[in-house]
């Protein structure tokens, strides 16, 4: 499980946000076996979600994301392709 460990504003630094991009904030989480992870969320999500400080996180974020497995997937289908060409130069050599 992930909790928020802590909510803070983004650093935007000497830049301003674009008109309409939305407000930013650092979102620091805790597994229960110590590991940290932080990331920037929207503000209103945050807020639509009714996420706070102290909260179980509502993603799983330790499980692969879809880019993750699409481009395992990828490497499968390759494979899968490269050991056929494989197979056919060996029986037509």
């Amino acid at each position: 499980m992930w909790y928020v460990s802590r909510i803070e504003e983004s650093d935007f630094g000497c830049e301003e946000r674009m008109p309409g991009e939305p407000l930013l904030v650092l979102v620091t989480l805790e597994s229960d076996d110590g590991r940290l992870c932080q990331f920037e969320v929207a503000e209103e999500w945050l807020l639509h979600q009714e996420i706070e400080e102290g909260d179980e996180w509502p993603e799983d974020i330790d499980g692969p994301d879809s880019d993750s497995e699409k481009a395992a997937n990828m490497s499968a289908w390759m494979d899968n392709y490269m050991e056929a060409l494989r197979e056919m130069d060996e029986e037509f050599l």
